[in-house]
């Protein structure tokens, strides 16, 4: 074959091929209707069967591509690829997501679940801000444009969704190039349509510390959930830590003075161990829980749904955002006045425990200890292994009874 010998070539009556000597398995097929197509016939290894294997249009790749194209496709072949049945098994996982919905599901499934601490958070973002308009989308039509619109919309509501809607969104379509599913990110490098955010400063007063107290357990609320809040609160532990305790995760709770919750690497932020010694108050609340249980629970806050696994994460901030919903704004109460305003999280629950330690004059080294921030020296990440249990219960004690201070001079 030639260049000048192919552009000779004249359409018949019915689809003709053409073998070129020089290069094995390269054929060009000429249709009726004058479309030419390049091809590679090849024998899979471990087959003695044909495949066929399209590589382009005359034209538009041209003779040399084309061969080059059969030499490297060859040599994949000779290292054991199977090029034409890769590609069927990559349409066929493309048509099966189809929908941005199916894609969605993939993601968190296969990807997610596995590498993520916080996937629950990645399926809240999908399920509340993005599949109500994308679900039954062909995620393969999805234009930068969409996600746009989308996420302006978000943006409309509240800033920070947006931002980590984005985040998300673009997590999972690069899961799926990555994945061979799609063939491009139309999120990729848009800026945050959020805008920047400001660092996050919410702390709960005394007078809101007290209404957060008697709401939780006036407010028609699960005994599960209350206890879980109040047990953050109690703890300066993230929200995901404490919902997620599972009841191996509980140890010497008959004993006052070393009462204590031991939370896996698997579980933590920062994939290190973390130990959370139980004030008085906070084991109470826990043997208190531990009475509610039935027999086939294997965690402190079980869930009523999925085979009485822990509650969800994102449950304690349904609820507590739901309850400062319900407040009455014509009260007087300056708290409900506050919290309605700006209503707090559990995340802020931590935050409010984190500065009454300090407030107290809890040593800084103890504090982050609390908190389970790990050191980022290099004694630290790799030597340290005294976890000052011992500080941190007395740290935590502390403010238990500060806290049983608060809420008796509000009586």
């Amino acid at each position: 074959m030639t260049d000048a010998w192919l552009r000779t070539l004249k359409p018949s009556l019915k689809r003709d091929e053409y073998w070129d000597e020089r290069t094995q398995g390269l054929c060009l097929r000429v249709t009726p209707s004058n479309v030419r197509t390049w091809s590679l016939r090849y024998v899979p290894p471990g087959s003695k069967e044909y495949r066929r294997l399209t590589l382009g249009q005359y034209p538009a790749l041209s003779l040399a591509a084309a061969r080059e194209r059969v030499i490297q496709t060859r040599a994949g072949v000779s290292g054991g690829a199977d090029p034409q049945k890769e590609r069927v098994e990559a349409r066929a996982a493309s048509a099966r997501v189809r929908t941005f919905g199916k894609l969605a599901e993939r993601y968190i499934d296969e990807y997610a679940k596995r590498t993520k601490k916080s996937w629950e958070g990645d399926e809240l973002l999908l399920r509340v801000h993005v599949l109500p308009s994308w679900a039954e989308k062909r995620a393969d039509r999805i234009t930068r444009a969409d996600a746009s619109a989308l996420l302006d919309e978000i943006a409309k509501r509240s800033p920070s969704s947006a931002n980590r809607s984005q985040t998300v969104i673009n997590k999972t379509f690069n899961w799926a190039v990555d994945s061979g599913l799609l063939s491009g990110n139309p999120s990729a490098g848009m800026r945050k349509r959020g805008g920047k955010e400001k660092p996050k400063d919410r702390v709960l007063s005394e007078t809101e510390v007290r209404l957060f107290w008697r709401l939780v357990e006036t407010g028609r609320v699960a005994p599960a959930i209350t206890a879980a809040l109040r047990l953050i609160f109690l703890t300066g532990a993230r929200p995901g830590e404490i919902s997620g305790i599972s009841l191996e995760e509980i140890r010497d709770i008959a004993d006052p003075k070393a009462a204590l919750i031991e939370v896996p690497a698997g579980r933590m932020k920062n994939g290190r161990p973390h130990v959370i010694p139980l004030s008085p108050m906070a084991r109470a609340l826990v043997v208190e829980q531990l009475g509610r249980l039935a027999k086939d629970d294997t965690h402190l806050f079980a869930s009523s749904f999925h085979g009485r696994g822990p509650i969800a994460r994102h449950s304690l901030s349904q609820t507590l955002g739901k309850l400062i919903k319900a407040l009455d704004p014509d009260s007087g109460d300056p708290a409900v006045v506050s919290m309605r305003a700006k209503p707090p999280t559990p995340h802020d629950l931590r935050r409010t425990c984190a500065t009454g330690l300090a407030a107290l004059r809890v040593p800084r080294e103890v504090r982050l200890a609390v908190l389970a921030h790990a050191p980022t020296d290099v004694m630290g990440v790799h030597y340290d292994r005294h976890d000052l249990v011992d500080e941190k219960r007395e740290a935590l004690t502390l403010w238990a009874e500060k806290i049983v201070s608060i809420l008796e001079s509000g009586r």
